[in-house]
Order: structure tokens, then sequence, then C-alpha cells
């Protein structure tokens, strides 16, 4: 399993994004490997946002479609954030960002991944590599 963030989201479907390349690389080796990709509502919900204001509803739409078809076919799954996991990663908010900047989708990501023992996080955001996680490519 590997956690997948918002802004490989945003690579792999914006052709322009400086790690688009890098990212569609990584994901075909990911593929290879039939590993599992892990994500949050939270962080849907970042990118299908991102991709309305910068590339169109449209590419939003297809984003939506393309989710839909990697659950139904088991390579994506999606853990929604309850109650408790919102009132942990407020905690975690609340600890680390004195001196950090995460946002609160970041800690989301983060107290799922804890809750999932996920280490692997396809990302290009570094708050990833200052919670203890593996960042990849």
């Amino acid at each position: 399993m590997i956690f997948i963030d918002t802004g490989a989201w945003i690579a792999l479907e914006d052709v322009n994004d400086k790690n688009h390349t890098v990212a569609v690389k990584f994901r075909e080796e990911i593929k290879k490997e039939k590993e599992r990709f892990i994500t949050t509502p939270y962080v849907l919900d970042e990118t299908y946002t991102f991709l309305l204001i910068n590339i169109g509803y449209e590419k939003a739409l297809y984003f939506h479609s393309r989710i839909q078809r990697m659950k139904e076919s088991g390579i994506l799954e999606i853990i929604h954030i309850s109650e408790q996991i919102e009132e942990e990663s407020w905690k975690v908010f609340e600890r680390f960002n004195r001196d950090k900047k995460w946002s609160f989708t970041d800690c989301t990501s983060k107290v799922v991944m804890d809750l999932l023992r996920i280490k692997e996080v396809f990302t290009f955001d570094y708050h990833f590599e200052q919670m203890g996680f593996v960042r990849k490519p």
C-alpha cells in the first residue's frame, strides 16, 4: 500500500505540472508492482478544487471518473475521515504547527497513514518527510 497525496494526483493530471513526467513514470512502476493506492476524501477535495480552478470543469469531471474506475477495479481505496480521525488530526495540527506549516488535510493523511501503518507516500510535499514518512518518487 502506498498513500497518494494531492501533489501526486495533480502532477499526474496536469501535463503542465513540473513533476508530471516523474509522476507518470512512478505511477507506471507502481502498476507493475501491483501496489494499491490509499487516499482520503480530503486529499481528493483538494485535487478536485485545484483541477477545477486551474485546468477547468471538464478536467475535474474526468479526474472524478478516473477515481471511480480505480475504486471499482480495486487499485484505489478511499479511507473516510471519521470523527475520531478528525479529532486525532487536530491534535497533530496543534502539536506540530508551532514551527511547521502542515495543512489540516496533511494532518488527516498522517493519522490515516499511522493507523494503517503505511510508511510510503506518493507526493512531492516535503511535509511528509518531516512527519517521518518515505516520500516517493
